[in-house]
């Protein structure tokens, strides 16, 4: 019995470690919002597994449970690595083309292939084996929970397609131990092989640059050459290339720059973002030529301070406070990568130990400057926009937290008395909505703050593609706006709007015309996008195109990564909502042919698909909300995600000892889950904030009790489910409503970030509420007397079913 709880634990930790790390490996291959679909696919390729469980009765009698079940995660292992080289080498990038349907097919297609094993495996192991249910769910919670801390360790230490690799030889454990319970001595010989082999393979692709690894990226071919180093972690992947004599660096530069030579080492991040690391000796006296950027003018006009910068990057920022006599300056970088190549491999080229007064802090910029006590002359962020996917959604970016009203008032708070918040943004074609939308987040903190007239406080200034908005907790005074045109007249910089002259952009007209924040709220519903304020509610600063102004857009020639973001997340949950229909609709045209069986429940099938959709959408709500609280998207990975289902499977293992002989004690579970997720919807952002300054350990802590309760009752939710349909003499149905309860969570994870966006997370929520009530209700018909086991007692009458005029056979 052990064995067989042990190989089930390994192999669901291995499948979830396989989705978390192809989300990381996704983000770099293709783009942010594409990296979800990673999650899509482990529902679709589990549910696929799970309906060919019921749709090929021959293939999965029960005398054959255990042979299928070692055979469906020995294939997985195999098709690990495979998976791996063909995915990697398939382009993808969107062309007018037909072809571009078909990449994308292909591609979904042969990442759901280790998916659709493991869906075979655990719905075999769920469903046809003599274990209680409790369980059974619970060594498959308790596996998930370790594999989320598992994918964590593994990206910290080696590259993702490497990673890969060495799940194929867990799941290889797994085949192993299985094997061992069932008897199946010759898959155990062949498991320990392959085990071997892929270990040996991972290793020797870690030890190389030119190993198995992403051949196309952002829709071109990656070289991969002139690397001089390449690190991962689980939310990024940053490369250095060898160093460069070069023009410098500049994000807006002035047109009137004089030519020069630097030398540099660029970083990019995910094949997208990118910095440069400037080779620094101790001499300041060289790098005055930074004042050549608009997003130093911030710099420039405090001069001699205290600063923090935001996103440091290759340093750029930090040597540019330097130059301006700022000490100390308080480096804040979320990226661990990032920090090891500037103060590790590349200190003696970056020279960050010679810069006077300077400390880095890995962290990310808001958690860091909530709960230090210092106060700053200058915060800084130029241009932090990595576009890195979290495990919290495709729209669920690293840096949403630093573009909300909720962010800014931190920053405002840690101002000294006429200091200086600068954030600089993209000015260009489509993306110039960001500047826009950055100064309407600007204009909302000062009226939070009671500032009258915001407009007062505020400089926005554009230079080539880049904008930089400075913003005081004082009204700038003549001396700092006969400065700001002195240094604007000699670099040729624009004026966007400033306190002595009236903006001529129509944008920003509109919104500095408001003197409320309920005025600027209205922002939402004008124009083609959304130019309200960003709040932690829904802190998607970057997606600021409604689902109801797509139409529009795409007739007038819309462009824009923000609209093709959302476009594409609209399809994919039209396909899951196919996905839905499909899993419903075969199984019952299967039955309507054959009558085999007992008559499918109605209520079954309600039932399962609420619970599949409300615990997506709850984990997701959840997870986006506590990501902002932790201060870093690792956190809310470990101790939102992995807490939320550990907590899920020991509810599991107590919901052996619920009755099931009435139909209340199924109701009761769904039930409670609805009303303490309206509990929590209407208390965590309280907790948040009166806990927001805390140090880390007590957020974490804090986090686990709010995610527990709601945890701990969904646990309940699944297995019972079970058990009451096998009550109901529905055993023939159970690996249906498995793959309907994984369909519906694949449309409810597309739902969930749409919810999120159009709405607020709290909504998000309190629809995942409402679905448990849907669960709740659809529970009819009275189940008969249940063995200790679980199980139905053959001896027992029947009960009745839900569908008129039926009974069971």
């Amino acid at each position: 019995m052990i064995l067989f709880y042990t190989g089930l634990s390994l192999l669901c930790a291995s499948t979830l470690m396989y989705e978390i790390v192809l989300t990381r490996l996704l983000s770099t291959v293709c783009w942010y919002y594409l990296a979800f679909v990673s999650i899509s696919m482990a529902m679709f390729g589990m549910t696929a597994g799970a309906l060919a469980v019921k749709m090929l009765p021959r293939w999965f009698q029960k005398k054959d449970t255990s042979i299928r079940v070692v055979q469906a995660t020995f294939a997985m292992a195999l098709a690990m690595p495979f998976s791996l080289v063909t995915m990697l080498a398939i382009p993808l990038e969107v062309s007018l083309a037909v072809e571009t349907l078909f990449s994308f097919l292909l591609f979904s297609a042969v990442i759901a292939i280790p998916f659709f094993f493991s869906g075979v495996a655990v719905c075999l192991c769920l469903t046809q084996t003599p274990f209680p249910i409790g369980r059974i769910y619970f060594a498959d919670l308790i596996g998930a929970s370790l594999g989320c801390l598992a994918a964590v360790g593994l990206l910290r230490t080696i590259d993702a397609p490497s990673g890969m690799i060495l799940i194929g030889a867990l799941l290889s454990l797994s085949t192993v131990t299985f094997s061992a319970h069932f008897g199946e001595v010759a898959y155990r010989r062949g498991a320990y092989l392959l085990g071997l082999v892929l270990v040996v393979l991972a290793g020797l692709n870690a030890s190389t640059l030119h190993g198995i690894q992403p051949i196309w990226a952002k829709g071109k071919v990656d070289l991969r050459n002139n690397i001089a180093a390449e690190l991962w972690n689980p939310i990024s992947k940053v490369r250095a290339y060898k160093m460069e004599v070069k023009e410098p660096t500049m994000q807006g530069p002035s047109p009137t720059m004089p030519r020069m030579k630097v030398e540099e080492i660029s970083l990019d991040i995910d094949n997208d973002a990118s910095t440069a690391v400037t080779h620094f000796q101790g001499d300041l006296q060289p790098f005055s030529y930074f004042r050549y950027d608009v997003t130093a003018l911030g710099a420039e006009l405090r001069a001699g301070g205290t600063a923090a910068i935001i996103g440091v990057g290759g340093g750029r920022d930090v040597l540019n406070a330097a130059v301006n006599g700022f000490n100390p300056i308080a480096g804040i970088e979320v990226n661990s990568a990032v920090v090891e190549l500037d103060t590790k491999r590349f200190v003696s080229f970056s020279g960050f130990d010679k810069i006077q007064g300077f400390e880095l802090h890995t962290d990310e910029g808001r958690s860091y400057l909530t709960r230090t006590g210092e106060k700053f002359d200058l915060i800084q962020a130029s241009l932090v926009d990595t576009w890195a996917a979290t495990s919290a959604g495709a729209l669920t970016l690293a840096e949403n937290s630093l573009y909300t009203v909720d962010g800014w008032r931190i920053f405002y708070e840690h101002l000294k008395p006429g200091g200086i918040v600068t954030f600089s943004r993209w000015y260009v074609g489509p993306e110039a909505y960001q500047t826009y939308r950055l100064f309407s987040v600007a204009y909302a903190t000062l009226l939070s703050e009671g500032v009258a007239d915001p407009n007062q406080n505020i400089a926005l200034v554009s230079s080539g593609k880049v904008a930089t908005i400075l913003v005081s907790n004082q009204a700038l005074t003549e001396t700092d706006l006969a400065k700001l045109h002195q240094i604007a007249d000699e670099m040729k910089f624009k004026f966007l709007s400033v306190p002595d002259e009236k903006t001529q952009i129509p944008e920003l007209q509109n919104i500095s015309s408001k003197r409320t924040i309920a005025n600027l709220n209205k922002l939402r519903d004008e124009g083609d996008v959304d130019l309200s304020p960003v709040f932690d509610s829904s802190p998607y600063f970057f997606n600021a195109v409604r689902l109801s102004k797509i139409p529009h857009l795409l007739r007038s020639g819309g462009r824009g990564s923000n609209l093709r973001a959302l476009v594409f997340v609209f399809l994919f949950m039209m396909a899951a909502l196919v996905l839905v229909m499909l899993v419903i609709l075969l199984p019952l045209h299967q039955w309507a042919k054959s009558h085999a069986g007992a008559a499918p429940s109605k209520s079954g099938i309600v039932y399962f698909i609420a619970i599949g959709m409300g615990f997506m959408l709850m984990e997701m709500a959840m997870m986006q909300q506590l990501s902002v609280f932790l201060g870093h998207p690792v956190y809310a990975l470990v101790v939102v995600l992995a807490g939320l289902i550990l907590f899920a499977g020991i509810g599991s293992l107590v919901s052996d000892g619920l009755p099931v002989a009435e139909k209340s004690s199924v109701r009761a579970p769904a039930a409670a889950v609805g009303v303490i997720i309206v509990l929590y919807s209407l208390t965590v952002v309280g907790i948040i904030h009166r806990t927001v300054s805390v140090g880390l350990w007590e957020r974490a802590l804090v986090s686990l009790a709010v995610v527990a309760p709601c945890g701990f009752l969904t646990g309940f939710c699944f297995p019972v489910g079970l058990r009451w349909l096998t009550a109901l003499r529905q055993e023939d149905n159970l690996p249906w409503m498995w793959a309907l309860n994984g369909a519906a969570a694949t449309l409810g994870s597309f739902v969930a970030i749409l919810i999120s966006m159009e709405r607020n997370i709290t909504t998000c929520a309190l629809t995942a509420a409402a679905c448990y009530f849907v669960a709740a209700v659809s529970v009819t018909g009275n189940p008969v007397r249940m063995s200790t086991a679980g199980f139905a007692d053959k001896n027992a009458r029947a009960p009745e079913l839900d569908t008129p005029g039926v009974r069971v056979a």
